[in-house]
């Protein structure tokens, strides 16, 4: 249990780690933040190798940050294009 826990808490401050340079840098927000790291970590503490791999776990967040990106940008269109098009006729 003990080596358990030990492994998650090295998981956790590995993803804190990867994860702050884009936090710093406005790049995600403070919830999506959390949604990462609880992602992240679960991710890397159930992986079958059982190691913690710095690299692996940069590329990881890494891969995170970029799809919630995207997703917030696709959301911002799709409200943005709705009020646009409501006033005019379809044609």
């Amino acid at each position: 249990y003990m080596k358990k826990l030990h492994m998650q808490e090295r998981a956790i401050e590995e993803v804190k780690l990867a994860l702050k340079p884009f936090y710093q840098k406005r790049e995600i927000t403070k919830e999506e933040y959390k949604e990462i790291l609880g992602k992240a970590v679960q991710k890397v503490c159930h992986s079958k190798s059982g190691e913690i791999n710095p690299v692996k776990v940069a590329n990881l967040v890494k891969a995170y940050v970029d799809k919630y990106k995207h997703a917030r940008k696709h959301k911002k269109e799709e409200t943005g294009d709705d009020s646009q098009t409501s006033g005019q006729p379809n044609n």
